[in-house]
C-alpha cells in the first residue's frame, strides 16, 4: 500500500508523535515522523485497545463555566470561555440540568465577558423520542448572560410558530482544537497580512485541516462547511450557510422577528460576501459584501486515509483504513481538486463509502454567491462517482442534476473516539453501558451513531442534539436528504423529489424518521425502525 502522501500537519514541533486508531478487528498504528513526513502502517488482526493518540490531538472536553439565570458565574469563569472562543476552540452547552445537549453553529462576543451562540439543528418533538406531526425548526440563541431565545419556524414554509424568551442555568464546555492556539494567518480588511502566512493556511487546508475564522472586531466566529484554495495558492475562501439573522439587545443577542438564513463566504482577501433568504421560502432578503479583519485558525488533527482516481482505483492509502475509521466513528473530510468539504453524513455499503455534502450554496466564483442561489448538494463515493443535484433554496424548483467521475482524497480525524455502548434492535445492551454513555455526554462529549441497517450497510450520522430521559438517550440528526441504494457498487444516490430526512434514535432500540419535502410544508408518513446502533463519543 503506498503511503508516500501521508503527511503530518498535526505534529508538534518537537519530533515524533504516534497514535493508534481503533478499527474493528484491526489495530492500525501510525508512526508519523514530523521532520521526515514519513509514515508506516502496521495491521494486526485483533481487537485494539483504547486509542493512544498524540497529546496534541487528544484534548478532552472540559466544563469551563456554569452560568445562572442572571448570568452569574456559579462555577468556573466566563472569561475563560471567552478565551477559548477567541482561540478558535470548539464550544458546546447543556440546558435542563444536564438533560439537553447540542452543537453550535456560530458564536459572538457580547461585551467583555459574555458570549452568545446559535444552535439551529433541532426539529420539534412530541415526547422525548417522537417528532411532532406538524414540524417546525426550533432555533436557539443561548448566552452566558442567562438569556435563551427560542424561535420556531415551520419546516418548508415561512410561518412563524412562536417565540419564547427565558433565562436559564447553562453549562458550557470547550475543547482545544489542536496544539496551535494562535491563528495561522491574520489579514487586515484590505487583505494585507497582519500575522502568519497564507501559504501555511492553504497548505493546511489542502492537507485536510478544518478551519474557523474570527472577526476580531466583534468576536464573531464560524467554521466552514466547504473551503477552497485558489489555483495560485495565495487565497483561501470558506462558506457557511447555517446562520439565522440576529440583533443585539443590551448585553445579549436574539433572533430577529422575521428571520432569514444569512449565508456567508469569508476570504483571505478581507472580503465577506453575504446572501440572505427567508427561512422556508425562495425570497431574497438581499446580498452584499463588506471588508473586515480576520483571524484564521486551523484544526490539523487530520490525516490522509485513502485517495483514488476518477475510476475509483486506489492511488494512496487504504480503503479498508477509511471504512474502519468511519465505522469507529471518526469524522471525515473529502477533497476534490482544491475544494474540501466535511460531510453531513456517511453511508457504507458493499465495502464502499458514500458521503452527503449538503452545506453548499451556488457561487459565481470562490469569493461570491450567485444572485439567485440554489442548493448544490452532492453524494460522493469511493467508487469515484459524484452525483450533484441543484434546487432553489426554499423551493422545490430543480436547477439541474449531473453525474460525474472524480479523483477524491479522503481524510480522517486523528482524535480519539470511543464506542461506549452498542444497543440491539430491541434496545438491549450488547456492549458497554447506557450509564457510561450518559456520563460521557454530561462531560460534554460529542456523539456519533453507526446504525447497522443491513448486512454490510451502515448509516453514520452525528447527533445534532441530545436528550437524556432517565436512563435512556435520544439523538436527533437533521442534516440528511432522502437517498437510496445506487446502481452497482455505488453505495447511495439521491431520491427524487428531495425530502429532508430527520431521525430520532434512542437507546431503547427505536429509530423514528420523518420526511419533509424541500420547499414545501408537506411530509411523508413517519416510520419507526429497530436497528442495532453503536454509540460513539469523542
Amino acid at each position: 500500500m503506498p503511503v508516500s502522501k501521508f503527511k503530518s500537519s498535526f505534529c508538534p514541533s518537537n519530533g515524533v508523535s504516534n497514535f493508534t486508531l481503533h478499527i474493528p478487528l484491526a489495530t492500525i498504528v501510525l508512526y508519523v515522523m514530523c521532520e521526515t513526513t514519513q509514515a508506516m502502517l502496521t495491521f494486526f488482526n485483533l481487537q485494539s485497545p483504547e486509542p493512544d493518540l498524540s497529546q496534541s490531538c487528544n484534548e478532552k472536553w472540559k466544563t469551563i463555566v456554569k452560568t445562572g439565570k442572571n448570568g452569574e458565574e456559579k462555577s468556573g469563569s466566563k472569561r475563560d470561555l471567552v478565551n477559548h472562543l477567541m482561540a478558535g476552540d470548539d464550544i458546546r452547552f447543556s440546558l435542563n440540568n444536564g438533560e439537553y445537549f447540542t452543537s453550535i453553529q456560530s458564536a459572538i462576543l457580547t461585551g467583555n465577558e459574555n458570549i452568545c451562540v446559535q444552535a439551529l439543528f433541532h426539529i420539534s418533538k412530541s415526547g422525548y423520542n417522537n417528532f411532532q406531526s406538524d414540524a417546525y425548526w426550533w432555533f436557539l440563541y443561548v448566552c452566558t448572560s442567562g438569556h435563551v431565545h427560542m424561535s420556531r419556524w415551520s419546516v418548508g414554509a415561512h410561518t412563524d410558530r412562536g417565540q419564547t424568551k427565558t433565562t436559564n442555568d447553562i453549562t458550557w464546555f470547550a475543547r482545544s482544537r489542536s496544539c496551535q492556539s494562535q491563528p495561522i494567518f491574520c489579514n487586515l480588511e484590505t487583505g494585507e497580512k497582519k500575522c502568519g502566512d497564507v501559504s501555511l493556511l492553504a497548505n493546511s487546508v489542502l492537507n485536510g485541516a478544518s478551519v474557523k475564522v474570527l472577526n476580531p472586531q466583534n468576536g464573531y466566529i464560524t467554521s466552514f462547511t466547504n473551503i477552497v484554495v485558489s489555483g495560485d495558492g495565495l487565497s483561501v475562501a470558506g462558506q457557511y450557510p447555517w446562520h439565522v439573522s440576529q440583533s443585539t439587545v443590551n448585553n445579549h443577542v436574539e433572533f430577529q422577528s422575521n428571520v432569514y438564513w444569512w449565508a456567508s463566504i469569508w476570504s483571505t482577501t478581507g472580503q465577506v460576501e453575504m446572501s440572505r433568504w427567508n427561512v422556508g421560502e425562495h425570497t431574497s432578503r438581499g446580498k452584499n459584501r463588506m471588508n473586515t479583519p480576520m483571524e484564521w485558525f486551523v484544526d490539523d488533527c487530520w490525516t490522509l486515509a485513502y485517495s483514488h482516481n476518477s475510476s475509483g482505483h486506489e492511488t494512496d492509502g487504504s480503503l479498508d483504513l477509511l471504512v474502519g475509521a468511519v465505522l469507529a466513528g471518526r469524522k471525515v473530510r473529502v477533497k476534490m481538486g482544491s475544494y474540501i468539504v466535511e460531510p453531513d453524513n456517511l453511508y457504507i455499503r458493499n465495502g464502499h463509502v458514500s458521503a452527503q455534502l449538503l452545506g453548499h450554496l451556488s457561487k459565481n466564483t470562490m469569493f461570491d454567491f450567485q444572485t439567485d442561489v440554489y442548493w448544490y448538494w452532492q453524494i460522493v463515493s469511493t467508487t469515484g462517482d459524484v452525483e450533484t443535484v441543484r434546487y432553489n433554496i426554499g423551493s422545490t424548483h430543480n436547477r439541474g442534476n449531473s453525474a460525474d467521475k472524480h479523483a477524491i482524497t479522503w481524510f480522517i480525524e486523528t482524535r480519539s473516539w470511543s464506542k461506549v455502548l452498542t444497543t440491539s434492535s430491541t434496545g438491549s445492551v450488547t456492549h458497554g453501558s447506557k450509564a457510561n454513555l450518559i456520563t460521557a455526554l454530561q462531560a460534554g462529549s460529542q456523539l456519533r451513531l453507526v446504525v447497522h441497517e443491513a448486512v454490510d450497510s451502515f448509516s453514520i450520522t452525528e447527533a445534532d442534539n441530545i436528550a437524556i430521559e432517565k436512563t435512556e438517550v435520544v439523538a436527533q440528526s437533521v442534516r440528511y436528504i432522502r437517498d437510496e441504494n445506487g446502481n452497482g457498487n455505488i453505495p447511495r444516490r439521491f431520491r427524487t423529489p428531495p425530502y429532508w430526512k430527520f431521525t430520532s434514535t434512542a437507546t431503547d432500540g427505536n429509530q423514528r424518521a420523518v420526511w419533509w419535502k424541500l420547499g414545501e410544508h408537506t411530509s411523508l408518513p413517519a416510520s419507526t425502525e429497530r436497528y442495532p446502533v453503536d454509540w460513539i463519543v469523542g
